[in-house]
């Protein structure tokens, strides 16, 4: 770590001298670096394509010139926004030390303007027409079923299962039953990758100010070309529709969803597609499972028991959501 600090002390004229690890975050390792009273977030990409480091930080400065409060990388001595060291990709950002929230801690003012702050990201991400490569990837029945029978595969291997073995088997023969039954394609939803998307809005990747609105936008990894019902109803998923389901999740996820509404109209039929097409990619999406049993990387484990449920859920009630939220 040493080594890495005088070349960023180098590459930035800094004179940072103390380095803090990140413990939250699944996939990423980042730092944060001290120089006196102040602090920076280094932030080690979790992939060495510099090609597509380079598109997210273009991504990132379009939506800041357009009025996104996105944390943008700071440039170094040699005008770039990034730099390798040791065979990885590092940016440097200025430390934000802004509240977080999450479910549970969500207040109606916070909700509205998470929904508001999607609604203006997608409006500029319509008119864009920057060249990334990234897009939306429709689900492949074939290569799911594909996949799930390597992850059954793996957990039949093992003499005895514990109980995220049993959980992911749950999943998976759900899924694939799902799966099996389903006949919609993606080109009956009628709803083309023509806006650019942060592609990961959730609440981890906003900061609130005291007033409990949006102050700053983060983490653009995913970034591309994508239908905005899919960002919408993923990230309104993701925050307000996982685990056991009550009443007063449905209230938050409909003032998310008319929050979004009043910046960028969605008609009600636009909105019963996009929650079709949510539904449809996630039956067929195994992240989790195949990542523990393919890649053997568990770090993502804590997010099989939501997936699951959310499956679960909307299988069992999904016209039920969809005549709630219209």
């Amino acid at each position: 770590m040493n080594a890495l600090l005088t070349q960023i002390n180098e590459l930035y004229g800094l004179q940072l001298h103390s380095h803090e690890k990140v413990t939250k975050g699944f996939l990423s390792e980042n730092h944060i670096l001290t120089q006196d009273d102040k602090k920076y977030f280094l932030k080690k990409y979790r992939f060495d394509n510099k090609e597509r480091i380079e598109e997210i930080h273009l991504v990132k400065k379009y939506f800041a010139q357009g009025g996104i409060p996105v944390i943008l990388p700071i440039i170094n001595k040699k005008q770039e926004t990034f730099f390798l060291f040791n065979g990885g990709f590092f940016a440097l950002f200025p430390f934000i030390d802004e509240k977080q929230l999450g479910r549970g801690s969500f207040t109606n003012t916070a909700i509205t303007s998470m929904g508001k702050m999607l609604g203006q990201i997608h409006l500029l991400g319509k008119d864009a027409t920057l060249q990334i490569k990234e897009k939306f990837k429709p689900w492949n029945k074939e290569k799911t079923l594909e996949k799930i029978d390597a992850i059954e595969s793996e957990i039949n291997k093992k003499p005895k299962l514990n109980d995220f073995d049993r959980l992911a088997l749950d999943s998976i023969k759900t899924k694939k039953r799902l799966t099996l039954s389903n006949s919609i394609t993606y080109e009956d939803l009628n709803l083309p990758s023509d806006h650019l998307i942060h592609g990961d809005y959730l609440d981890q990747n906003v900061f609130f100010g005291d007033d409990d609105k949006v102050s700053h936008v983060f983490d653009f990894e995913k970034t591309n070309y994508s239908p905005r019902m899919y960002e919408l109803f993923r990230s309104l998923m993701y925050g307000f529709l996982s685990g056991n389901i009550s009443k007063e999740d449905i209230d938050k996820a409909k003032l998310y969803l008319n929050s979004y509404i009043k910046v960028y109209p969605i008609s009600k039929d636009e909105t019963r597609r996009g929650l079709w097409l949510f539904y449809t990619k996630s039956i067929h999406g195994v992240w989790v499972e195949s990542e523990h049993y393919l890649k053997n990387n568990d770090r993502v484990d804590v997010f099989l028991l939501n997936d699951f449920r959310r499956i679960q859920y909307l299988s069992e009630h999904f016209q039920e959501l969809e005549n709630q939220l219209l």
